[in-house]
């Protein structure tokens, strides 16, 4: 259910809806999805995909007096280039054709015990250490921030510096002001991101105590699921 989890945080800001084959109008919702740029999501897939969808993952688009169309049944339907279409199934190994590879961009969720026991130990110092946990997570957003502002800085400077002008690179004010901002902000960003591995690596230190009983939560859990 990771894989589920992760698609409804990642959509929820957008217009969302849940599917599954065994609705009588999932045809209907899906073409107001796609006719609307709506995201949906079918849950708990089995091998057979339902025909009816295959226009979807062939992207039979066409053009029609400039506007996409797409052929879905027996009729053509608008198609916002917004719309995007998930499907997860619980099936732990299972075995589509070549032809639904070739339609679709099939991602393996599945945990490893090393990736578990990571995810374990969130858990674990959240509970015995909550201000710990919420510190780290703080530091990851901060950081994340960080390195994309620099991103946004650096993407700002190479557009100006591509820009044609006649008036010469030492007599551009507008220029030389962004450059005097950027070089600034991105010496303020680098030091804060230094003091952010300083900080990763003292929280680290003191969730390393937790880690063996992370490691054998995992441990169980695999040796529970390898019992069936």
């Amino acid at each position: 259910m990771q894989a589920v989890l992760w698609i409804k945080e990642k959509e929820k800001k957008n217009p969302f809806d849940i599917l599954t084959f065994n609705m009588g109008d999932y045809i209907k919702r899906l073409e107001m999805a796609i006719k609307f740029g709506k995201s949906v999501l079918f849950e708990a897939i089995d091998e057979e995909l339902d025909p009816m969808i295959d226009p979807v993952l062939e992207k039979n688009i066409i053009k029609e007096a400039g506007v996409n169309m797409l052929q879905l049944g027996d009729q053509k339907i608008d198609y916002h280039d917004d719309f995007r279409m998930f499907l997860t199934t619980k099936i732990s190994n299972p075995n589509y054709t070549p032809e639904v590879f070739g339609k679709t961009m099939i991602i393996n969720f599945s945990v490893t015990m090393l990736g578990l026991r990571d995810q374990l130990l969130n858990e674990v110092v959240q509970f015995e250490r909550p201000e710990l946990e919420e510190a780290r997570k703080n530091l990851i957003v901060e950081t994340s921030q960080n390195k994309a502002t620099l991103k946004g800085l650096e993407d700002t400077l190479l557009s100006e510096l591509s820009k044609e002008s006649d008036v010469p690179l030492v007599d551009n004010v507008p220029l030389i002001e962004t450059l005097n901002t950027a070089k600034t902000k991105s010496v303020e960003i680098g030091a804060a991101l230094e003091v952010a591995k300083e900080t990763n690596a003292d929280i680290e230190m003191n969730r390393e105590s937790y880690k063996e009983t992370a490691w054998r939560g995992s441990i169980l859990f695999f040796s529970m699921s390898g019992l069936a």
